[in-house]
């Protein structure tokens, strides 16, 4: 996975009121928890929103006091009509443990059942994936390349070796699509072996 280097500042202060005060200051309220700590501190909007308002999923070394936490973001609240963030719940994790987020799924490859006139049907842009930091990608690729019409890619389908996939295993990620254009040929070609015999 990727890194996000972020500098945050402690804060005191909690509260609904003291919350207010901080946004308008550009700041966002955050905290961290996990290794059994709960910190409380404040980052610069403009600087965490490359690692919010991004495809990416990163592992953010958040450094607050001098001392660097590796840190994953486990939630975020935005405003209703604005999208802007509002908090940030970001969890810190040791080197031998088991992490699980949120990683980008891509499709690569080129169907048969689409060369055939089928339609790719995508149902998932990210899969919960769980496994040692190090281990991570930055995101899941899943291959078509052999994918018929009709036929589909199940979360049980993936077999990846340092992680694996937190979701069900009858999630779909994926299909291939019969279109009216492939139906109809099917249907001409069975017409004519119907009418060779």
């Amino acid at each position: 996975m990727k890194t996000f280097e972020l500098k945050g500042t402690k804060r005191e202060n909690i509260g609904t009121k003291y919350a207010k005060e901080i946004r308008k200051e550009g700041l966002v309220p955050c905290i961290v928890y996990g290794n059994g700590e709960n910190i409380n501190f404040t980052v610069s909007k403009k600087d965490v929103n490359g690692a919010i308002f991004t495809p990416n999923v990163y592992i953010v070394n958040l450094e607050i006091d001098g001392k660097v936490i590796p840190t994953v973001i486990k939630e975020m609240q935005f405003h209703p009509v604005t999208d802007e963030v509002m908090h940030i719940d970001f969890y810190a994790y040791k080197e031998d443990q088991e992490i699980t987020v949120k990683l980008p799924v891509t499709f690569e490859g080129h169907a048969p059942g689409v060369k055939a006139g089928g339609k790719l049907q995508t149902a998932v842009r990210k899969l919960k994936v769980t496994g040692k930091a190090s281990n991570l990608p930055e995101q899941i690729v899943v291959s078509i390349a052999e994918l018929e019409l009709e036929q589909s890619i199940k979360v049980g389908d993936l077999k990846f070796d340092n992680y694996s996939i937190s979701d069900p295993k009858d999630m779909l990620l994926c299909r291939i699509l019969a279109t009216r254009a492939t139906q109809a040929a099917a249907a001409t070609e069975e017409s004519g072996k119907k009418k060779k015999k």
